[in-house]
Parts: structure tokens; sequence; C-alpha cells
């Protein structure tokens, strides 16, 4: 009976401690996340989510800040090819999240991975709009309606969303005059939306940028 107790107690003890160390690396984490702006910035943050990714294999979280790392240096990088990888690479990091037992994911977090993926096909269309256009553009709205199905109040996915249409020309179905409502709906789910702890919460300040300008560009236009 005491070895039993003592088994309880160490495996116990073992919990805490491991779940304290994952709770102190995401702090440090997401801290480096928000204050990246280099390449090498990102660089250290995302080889930090990497390593708690390996320890928490089902952890959503690290990976998703993982691949979005690989995506934010795709980004920076000058190179077609270099950003090609990284943006390869940020997708294979989220394949996992495909074939996991989404029971164990809530509705929310599968909306951001979704969004996550979004963005990334967006990236790979600003690499060759020309070529990569009509390649990846149906793949990242399928991707954004895909985001806003699992949760419609989630406001990341109508952000890209709006941002896509406002960068497309009107010819192809974009425009500002397309794209300011849904700007406009993105900010009134901004607006409510409540962020947990270590989960993503971007957007807002890019979003309402590209509102205010869409509505000069409206008003320039009348």
């Amino acid at each position: 009976m005491k070895n039993i107790i003592y088994i309880l107690l160490a495996s116990t003890l073992f919990c805490s401690d491991f779940s304290e160390r994952y709770y102190k690396s995401m702090d440090r984490g997401i801290e480096m996340f928000e204050n990246s702006e280099t390449e090498s910035d990102y660089l250290k943050t995302s080889n930090l989510f990497y390593r708690i990714s390996q320890v928490q294999k089902t952890d959503w979280l690290s990976s998703y800040y993982y691949a979005f790392c690989n995506t934010k240096i795709s980004m920076i990088k000058e190179e077609s090819d270099i950003k090609e990888e990284y943006l390869n690479k940020a997708l294979d990091i989220l394949a996992p999240f495909d074939t996991l037992n989404i029971s164990s994911i809530d509705s929310l977090a599968q909306s951001e991975i979704h969004t996550l993926r979004a963005m990334i096909y967006v990236a790979k269309i600003f690499i060759n709009p020309m070529v990569n256009g009509m390649k990846y553009g149906s793949i990242s709205g399928k991707s954004i309606e895909k985001a806003k199905s699992f949760n419609i109040q989630n406001p990341r996915p109508h952000f890209l969303e709006g941002q896509s249409k406002f960068y497309t020309p009107s010819a192809f179905g974009g425009g500002v005059e397309k794209a300011f409502p849904i700007l406009e709906n993105a900010l009134e789910y901004y607006s409510v939306f409540q962020a947990k702890k270590y989960w993503p919460n971007w957007g807002y300040e890019d979003c309402k940028k590209l509102y205010e300008e869409s509505l000069k560009q409206i008003d320039e236009n009348k």
C-alpha cells in the first residue's frame, strides 16, 4: 500500500513539474514571438517552439507558433525558392493535425490552424502572383471557409478574407468595395473576441489599418 502511495505521489510531482516547465517555456516563447522582428529573432523563436513541440507531441499551440515563425521567416527572405521552402515546412508542421484525433482539439483551435494555412497559401501567391494566383487562390479560400465553419466568430479568417479581396483586382473578383464590408465585419468580431492564454490574438491592428484605407479609397472614388 505504501509503495502505491509513493508511486502516485511521485507521478503527481512529475506531472506538476512537467506542466510548470511547459508553461514557463510557452511564456518565454510567446514573449519572444511578440517581440520578433528580424529573421534571426524568428529563427530563435522557431527553435524554442520546435523544442516544446517535440516534448508535447499533441500540443497544437507550440506547433502552431513553430509553423507561424517559419511563415514569418519566408516573408522576410528575398529568394523565391527559400521562401517556398519555409512555407512548405510550415505546412508540414501543421499536417499532423489533419490525422490527429480532432476530438482532442476544440473548434476554435481548428479554426486557427486553418486560418494559418490560408495565410501560408496567400504567402505562396505573393511569391509569384501570375503563376501561383490560380494555383493557390482557391486553396486559400477553402482554408478560410473551413476556418469559419469551425468558428464563425474567430475574427482572423474574416480579416484574411477581407485582405485577400483588398489586394485582388476588381476584374478578378476583388477590390475595396468588396473588401470593406468583410473587414468591417472582422473588426466587429475582434471587438468581442477574447483569446485564451497563449492562443492566437493577432491581426486587429492590421485589419483596422486596411479597413481605414478601404474607407478612404471608397470616399475618394465617390
